[in-house]
């Protein structure tokens, strides 16, 4: 009876005082302090209302208990702010009424039944209230974004003064907009462009009035920039604006797999301040899948090839908040990122990114083809990485126009920047929305612009996406003692588990056998 009470008061009692722990390595089923700080300062309630539609074939039928753990997380960290509940599945025809009627996208899932394939259709999709407001994730997809997804849209709707990031245009970038190239923008442009100020600034021509932001980003530029768009840049930083380049070295046609030479004329200026862009890329033999699609006795079909020229990145420096809640980045056509010889003082230069041991650089000679099925062989003794594709620098910078003259009549040079940051990345494709979105991604670039902005409520949200765990490469005369050991461990286990049974038993017997035979007391 007493057992009884103390278990009834113990499961009371865990209403209120309890705690969690996730020991998963990339912390799948837990927030990230960012979204818990988010959550736990709302003023007024979040309501999410949840549409799964039931039975949904595998891996879908786990996404549901997914998200009612992850939003009880939310409940808990936002002492009851955020609440949620989960539409009631029947009678169907009015479940997926009132999906429709949310803003929800049906999903089409291919079935495999004992003698057939069926097409069904359901819903999995959240509708969020704040105030007057709401936010409609209309789809999940998967878990790797569903954090982000939520806490963007609880910011989005939450009392918060959006930053303003100025982006560099007139030379080619990549833009935000839509309609970049002939194309939609990117998922992450569109989630981007909900939580900042984005202001195209146009280069020279806004070169005359000085950038005001709280971060300015240069994305990929394709034609090489004058000295009043340099100017420009040069007096932002000078002003204390952190500011990120993301730059390539190459002009790519990806639908031809063929390259030619970039410059954007940024070169000079970065090794300024202390940072020096290479001019090969690199490939990497831990590298992305991509499909081919070849033609052969006049049919096509497509085929799973690794392409060496996309890094998946894992040598990750984990203390920088850029990087946080970072395990692997796909990085296509990247060159390296390296600190000058000589730094100049008070210049401190933070590797972020690193590719890994097995990868190399492209030939010095001028090569036009980055086909899949012409991947340059390295030799044994050629140089290897890891290189450095990625860096973060810190300091008080000297303007590159000091002792020239200034190309913008009318302005005042400023000869030493603030304390600041400059952040660097060895490819801008990353963002091109003509390419597929390739692993951490989005997290890394949704961190650099937290970063640079200073928004700590968006900075290091976590992915919940699989960790890359590559086995490393051994010698052949390695792998065949495992092969062989593997071999004879599996014919010799059960053998000697067997002979010690055996023993183990001829022993007892013995005993039992000498208990017997002793002479029994009168």
């Amino acid at each position: 009876m007493l057992a009884a009470v103390i278990a009834i008061l113990v499961n009371v009692l865990s209403n209120w005082v309890f705690f969690r722990l996730d020991l998963t390595s990339n912390h799948a089923y837990s927030l990230s302090p960012s979204s818990r700080r988010l959550v736990s300062e709302l003023t007024d309630p979040v309501v999410v209302k949840a549409y799964f539609t039931p039975d949904l074939p595998a891996p879908y039928n786990a996404y549901e208990r997914y998200v009612r753990d992850l939003l009880t997380e939310y409940h808990a960290a936002s002492h009851g702010k955020v609440r949620f509940e989960f539409a009631l599945a029947s009678p169907p025809e009015e479940f997926e009424k009132k999906a429709a009627e949310a803003g929800l996208v049906p999903i089409q899932f291919e079935e495999m039944g004992s003698d057939q394939l069926q097409i069904r259709r359901g819903y999995m999709g959240l509708v969020l209230f704040h105030r007057d407001k709401s936010e409609t994730i209309p789809s999940i997809n998967g878990v790797q974004q569903l954090e982000y997804d939520l806490t963007s849209r609880i910011a989005k709707m939450a009392v918060r003064t959006k930053k303003v990031i100025a982006l560099s245009s007139g030379h080619g970038e990549i833009s935000l907009k839509p309609g970049y190239q002939g194309q939609a923008s990117s998922r992450l442009g569109e989630d981007l462009k909900e939580l900042y100020d984005f202001t195209e600034i146009p280069l020279p021509a806004g070169a005359t009035m000085p950038i005001q932001a709280d971060a300015l980003v240069v994305i990929g530029p394709k034609q090489k920039m004058d000295e009043k768009s340099l100017w420009a840049i040069d007096q932002a930083i000078m002003r204390g604006i952190p500011t990120g380049f993301l730059l390539d070295i190459k002009n790519l046609m990806i639908n031809q797999f063929y390259v030619t030479p970039l410059d954007h004329g940024l070169g000079d200026l970065l090794r300024n301040y202390g940072i020096q862009l290479g001019d090969r890329l690199a490939y990497d033999a831990q590298c992305e899948t991509i499909g081919v699609t070849q033609n052969a006795s006049g049919f096509a079909f497509t085929t799973s090839m690794r392409y060496p020229y996309i890094p998946l990145v894992d040598r990750i420096a984990l203390n920088s908040p850029i990087t946080r809640g970072l395990d692997t980045v796909g990085l296509p056509f990247v060159t390296t990122v390296e600190p000058v010889p000589t730094l100049p003082p008070g210049i401190h230069f933070a590797p972020l990114l690193y590719t890994s041991g097995r990868s190399w650089l492209a030939s010095a000679q001028a090569y036009s083809s980055v086909a899949p099925n012409a991947i340059p062989q390295p030799k044994p003794d050629d140089p290897h990485g890891p290189y450095s594709v990625s860096a973060l620098v810190e300091g008080s910078f000297n303007s590159y126009f000091q002792g020239k003259p200034i190309p913008v009549p009318g302005q005042t040079l400023i000869g030493s920047s603030l304390k600041t940051q400059i952040f660097v990345l060895g490819t801008s494709k990353i963002m091109d929305p003509s390419l597929p979105q390739f692993p951490g991604g989005e997290a890394l670039m949704s961190n650099v612009f937290a970063y640079l902005s200073k928004d700590e409520t968006l900075l290091g949200i976590r992915t919940k996406g699989d960790i890359l765990r590559p086995l490393k490469p051994v010698s052949r005369a390695v792998a065949e003692v495992v092969k062989v050991g593997t071999i004879l461990v599996v014919v010799a286990f059960p053998v000697l588990l067997g002979l010690w049974r055996w023993r183990m038993r001829q022993a007892w017997r013995r005993i039992i056998s000498a208990a017997y035979a002793a002479p029994k007391p009168v």
